[in-house]
């Protein structure tokens, strides 16, 4: 809505004389609304331009005063200002820097003629919460031949000869027409999309055997990991293993007290691992090939009858281990020994397994802790050690301190009263009993029934009150809950609280809250609440000698040496942390216009006084559309203001902006619906090219705009949260920031690397591809898994495009890469004259378990689309996975170069090799400065490679791709094309949040969200 109060204001102004207009528009405007560096502007025209463009109103509910903004045309500025870059290459580009020109900005284009409103068709309130968006044909129609008609104005470029990368262009130096940087729209074989693994199979892959390749370049340092070596020099060298079977099923508690009672009674208490599921290790043969014995086991103060059954399985060879690590400086096509390192792995955690200190979780082991940690929510802080053995130039055991939040136990009512936030009610509301059962969901807990025996159940669910549920005893009679109770001597001092069912879902055991607690010690796969989060992250993020202290604290809690299953190995743990050398490899340098070079200092640069290199030529119309109650129309007014202000040191013109506000409740999201649409609706027909939006960081107001505005109406907009508008609306480094984004969305150029920074391996025409899969949470039911897909569609790595995809939930390789590729390679033709010389493929979220399969499923189709988009063509391929959910930390020592307050090793820091696979290519590359904690390296495995990648190359490439992510003027922690992967993968899951999808169908659910064209082909780098 218009600040109606401010336009009362500028109405009875009279016209300013020419003179005197011509210095307020220069200002950025000077009629009705003050706005950011001046109003609208324009007189009485302006206003005659806007009538009949009122926003549509949702059915009465939201009641748009018609507009009586002016539109002005733009003016040049009085002084012309110096611009460079153009469209043209890099390469050219730098010669005529030194030839720099005076230019003056185009002219601005005139405003196309807005249809009338009695024209306009009806019908345009959306629907509410998921339901299609009903959009006028006609207008869909016009908009999508006027955007084809653009596109096709866009000549094809000649491809450039390898190293020459210049252009030509007709646009201002440093400037972009309107539709360059958008690309040509290439329609998808949506019918023939893939969503799973179908029927066919391949011989798998063999993963890339290049031993030795290790860089040279940059400064020497040594360094400590947090690896111990392991002593197998008096390993046995054969392991026996044996599958376990223990039925009735229950959970990995009682298996292993079953197990324990199995081998003290059957097996004479001889050395075994249990790995607490299926498998047992020991290193002398058993005198059985299968075993069955019935066992009661005792757990919680109950007693459970178990059958264990335990057969022979296999012999496993150890001394591969040692193989393996000697083939380092040979090219033997040797296969990792995934069953020794298992064998190996369960047996170091047999010293701690059934130790009552920890609580053991996945690979990490908790200490429970004497004096817990609060932090909110009812939850504590525990900290742990993780554990996994690994094999590099020796075998190591990787070791790092964990951090979990585990729920407080105590009573059951201080839970309700925790979040009541105040004492126990008498009843629960709605919302208060749906909190609760959230906050039990999967917890176990303890009744203390009227004889004072405490039993221990898995939480269900919550049924009606004590004072009225009913249940029916043995003899068949039924009474409530309450009733029962008193009959046995206990009165409830909350009979109208509901009942908890508890143990197994087919009986119907129902007991009080009242006589209930939470048992301690639970480690649940479940999300933690966001204080907790929060809190865990403040924790957690120490100085590296704080975290090395909190690991050998815990690790020298375990006595791995004093095991007697370990010793009846012949395995030995060291007690310390592994020496390694290291390289310090250099940062490129970027630069931005007018020759305006900058080199990296400790994984950051200063560009204050630097123009972007590539901007848009034409004056932008934008919007601040606040959704944020509690944003005042002053802090919008001073955030409109320096956003205006910092476009003017880019030279971007910006008409001056106005502001709109719509407020809802969360709870009424199908009326807020309609209002967005009509708004977002109004905002397209006066072509906005970008919108801000102000959006509240309670609800769930992100969501609804990306759906609205990319798959409905289709228009660019940038979020802002309203907190930050409250914090930082006169931060200057906050509004640069925001820039960045804009200014990559309008299809302009942030910065690039200097060709001098250049590796050789990228002197020609190179194809970024970053690929992810996102995956639901354990708790999340009925979502499918999110692939993201980014491409680079220029020479010089700045603009990508995205592609997103639905598949069949936990699914890990990219079942549609085929169609995607072609996709990407045909648009990467338009926009450059040819197809690449060098597709770089960095895969991320892929575990060494699944690198045979994701190689020969992935490196097949990005084959195949080569193949089916030019026959003949030579593409090479370079396929790299990129690890970050390792556990490997680096350490300084003595006299090392550290960086910052928490001594960090440097940015630019590699390490590739006595802690690597001994015949394998890859490396570990700190690309960024740890804003807090201890920096986390990246780790980079090449599987595939066609051009037999330079050690040093690879790593430098890697490493200056780390530098043109476009929302930072930083270095990233990973290369910018896995980054936009991640982004393209997170925006996929905002399209289907809320939607019921159907799971038998997810290719028809994705043809339903498709992105508008004006947004994926207009502005390709909306994801941003």
């Amino acid at each position: 809505i218009k600040m109606e109060q401010q336009q009362q204001k500028g109405r009875g102004k009279k016209k300013p004389q020419d003179g005197q207009q011509q210095q307020q528009r220069q200002q950025g405007g000077g009629g009705d609304h003050p706005g950011a560096g001046g109003g609208q502007g324009g007189g009485k025209k302006g206003q005659q331009q806007q009538q009949g463009q009122g926003q549509g109103q949702g059915k009465g509910k939201y009641k748009q005063k018609q507009q009586q903004q002016q539109q002005p045309q733009a003016q040049p500025p009085s002084e012309p200002r110096v611009e460079s870059g153009g469209s043209q290459q890099y390469g050219q580009f730098l010669q005529q820097l030194q030839q720099q020109q005076v230019a003056q900005p185009a002219p601005a284009q005139a405003e196309p003629p807005k249809q009338p409103q009695g024209q306009q068709q009806k019908g345009q309130g959306g629907g509410g919460g998921g339901g299609k968006y009903k959009q006028k044909q006609q207008q869909k129609q016009q908009e999508q031949q006027q955007l084809e008609k653009q596109l096709a104005q866009q000549k094809p470029q000649q491809p450039p000869a390898s190293g020459d990368h210049s252009r030509s262009s007709s646009t201002p130096e440093g400037t972009l027409s309107p539709t360059h940087g958008a690309i040509k729209r290439v329609d998808e074989d949506l019918a023939g999309m893939k969503i799973d693994k179908g029927s066919g199979k391949s011989a798998l892959r063999q993963v890339l055997i290049r031993p030795g390749a290790h860089g040279k370049r940059g400064r020497v340092t040594k360094l400590e990991v947090n690896y111990i070596p392991l002593l197998l020099e008096k390993m046995v060298s054969t392991a026996y293993h044996y599958d376990v079977d223990i039925q009735p099923t229950a959970s990995r508690k009682w298996q292993r007290a079953a197990f324990k009672r199995f081998e003290i009674e059957a097996l004479a208490g001889q050395p075994i691992a249990f790995d607490g599921n299926k498998n047992a290790y020991t290193a002398k043969k058993l005198n059985l090939d299968h075993y069955k014995k019935e066992v009661v086991a005792r757990e919680d103060n109950r007693d459970r009858k178990f059958t264990v059954t335990m057969k022979e399985a296999a012999v496993v060879d150890l001394q591969c281990l040692k193989s393996y690590m000697q083939a380092g400086n040979s090219n033997a096509n040797l296969v990792k020994p995934m069953r020794a390192i298992q064998c190996l792995d369960v047996v170091l955690r047999t010293a701690y397994e059934l130790n009552p200190r920890f609580v053991k979780f996945r690979k990490s082991i908790y200490v429970v802790p004497s004096r817990p940690e609060d932090i909110g929510a009812n939850h504590e802080l525990w900290y742990g050690l993780f554990q996994s053995a690994l094999l590099g130039s020796k075998p190591f055991l990787n070791i790092d301190v964990s951090h979990k939040a585990f729920p407080r136990g105590g009573p059951v009512l201080d839970v309700v009263a925790a979040l009541n936030r105040s004492s126990v009610p008498p009843t629960l509301t709605e919302w208060l009993a749906r909190d609760v059962h959230d906050y039990l969901k999967g917890m176990e807990v303890v009744y203390t029934g009227p004889d004072g025996v405490g039993k221990t159940f898995k939480y269900n669910s919550l049924k009606g009150p004590a004072s009225s549920q009913r249940f029916r005893l043995e003899d068949g009679t039924e009474m409530t809950v309450a009733a029962y109770l008193q009959k046995k001597g206990y009165r409830l001092r909350f009979p109208d609280l509901p009942v908890m069912h508890v143990g197994s879902t087919i009986r119907n055991i129902m007991v009080p809250m009242e006589m209930c607690a939470i048992a301690p010690g639970q480690a649940l796969i479940k999300k933690h609440p966001d204080c907790c989060t929060q809190m865990i992250i403040r924790k957690s993020a120490t100085d590296t000698i704080t975290r090395k202290r909190k690991i050998m604290d815990i690790f020298n809690q375990i006595d791995y040496n004093n095991c007697k299953t370990i010793k009846d190995f012949g395995f030995g743990v060291g007690n310390s942390f592994e020496i390694v050398d290291g390289r310090i490899i250099a940062p490129p340098n970027v630069v931005y216009r007018n020759n305006f070079s900058v080199t990296p200092q400790r994984g950051q640069w200063r560009a204050d006084n630097a123009a972007f290199i590539q901007i848009n030529n034409q004056p932008l119309r934008w919007r601040i559309l606040n959704l944020d109650s509690r944003t005042r129309p002053d802090a919008i007014q001073q955030f409109g203001q320096n956003i205006f202000q910092v476009s003017k040191k880019h030279g971007i013109q910006l008409e001056p902006f106005s502001m709109q506000q719509i407020y809802y409740e969360p709870r009424d999201m199908r009326n807020a619906i309609r209002q967005l649409d009509s708004i977002f609706d109004d905002l397209k027909r006066q072509k906005m090219d970008f919108v801000i939006v102000v959006i509240s960081a309670i609800g769930d107001h992100y969501s609804k705009v990306k759906q609205r505005a990319e798959l409905e109406t289709g228009l660019l907009t940038q979020c802002v949260k309203g907190d930050t508008l409250f914090k930082k609306a006169g931060d200057m480094s906050t509004i640069n920031n925001i820039w960045l984004k804009i200014n990559a969305k309008t299809n302009g150029t942030n910065h690039v690397l200097q060709p001098g920074s250049k590796p050789p391996l990228i002197r020609r025409r190179v194809m970024y591809v970053g690929a992810d899969v996102t995956h639901p949470s354990p708790e999340q039911t009925n979502i499918p898994s999110v692939v993201g897909v980014a491409a680079s569609y220029d020479l010089e790595g700045f603009r990508y495009n995205c592609c997103y995809r639905l598949q069949n939930a936990k699914d890990e390789m990219i079942r549609d890469l085929e169609n995607i590729i072609k996709k990407q390679l045909l648009q990467f033709k338009a926009c450059n004259g040819a197809l690449p010389d060098l597709i770089m493929y960095y895969r991320d979220g892929v575990s060494e378990g699944q690198f045979a399969e994701i190689l020969t499923i992935e490196l097949n189709a990005i084959q195949s689309a080569i193949a089916s988009t030019s026959p003949g063509a030579k593409v090479a391929v370079t396929f790299i996975v990129v690890q970050k959910r390792h556990h490997a930390r680096f350490f300084p020592i003595k006299g090392t170069e550290t960086e910052g307050k928490n001594s960090n090793l440097p940015p630019g820091t590699v390490v590739d090799k006595h802690i690597t696979a001994p015949n394998q290519f890859q490396f570990f590359l700190i690309s960024h400065q740890a804003v807090q904690g201890v920096a986390k390296p990246t780790k980079y495995c090449v599987l595939y490679d066609d051009i037999n990648c330079d050690p040093d190359e690879l790593q430098a490439v890697t490493y200056a791709l780390c530098h043109m992510f476009a929302r930072c003027n930083r270095s990233v922690s990973y290369p910018a094309p896995t980054y936009y992967a991640h982004l393209a993968a997170f925006r996929g899951r905002v399209y289907i949040k809320d939607r019921r999808l159907d799971m038998n169908n997810l290719a028809g659910e994705y043809r339903n969200m498709q992105i508008k064209p004006e947004i994926i082909d207009g502005h390709p780098m909306f994801f941003v």
